[in-house]
């Protein structure tokens, strides 16, 4: 229900239908892995999906997905989510939904700042 409202609100008028699609699977899966306390497995994990879902957009973009264009991205996204994974592992079951939902939005603005790179670069 969430992730709907989510994608619905804001997801869906910021990029493409396809690109969105793309975006809306990745992150609901990093949420996922994020929810659940993992003890640093779901850090692996997590930047194993962020960087599938830059190859994938990259792939639906027929572009070559280059180590600089992302490595900024991945940087902050992993620095986003060790400090709101720590954060909030404080507090149980209530931290753990905030992970998620945090990560979920985190993947969505995160896809959407790597469309607009790709659309400059196809320019």
């Amino acid at each position: 229900m969430l992730q709907g409202y989510i994608a619905n609100k804001w997801g869906n008028k910021m990029f493409e239908h396809d690109m969105a699609k793309i975006v809306k699977k990745h992150a609901f899966w990093s949420a996922l892995i994020m929810f659940f306390p993992t003890f640093g497995l779901g850090l692996i994990l997590y930047c194993y999906v962020l960087w599938h879902m830059y190859y994938a957009l990259c792939e639906r973009c027929n572009t070559n997905l280059k180590l600089s264009t992302v490595i900024v991205g991945i940087v902050i996204n992993i620095i986003i989510a060790i400090i709101v994974n720590i954060v909030l592992s404080w507090f149980p079951i209530i931290g753990w939904l905030g992970t998620g939902f945090i990560v979920y939005l985190q993947f969505y603005m995160s896809g959407k700042a790597y469309i607009e790179t790709l659309r400059k670069l196809s320019l």
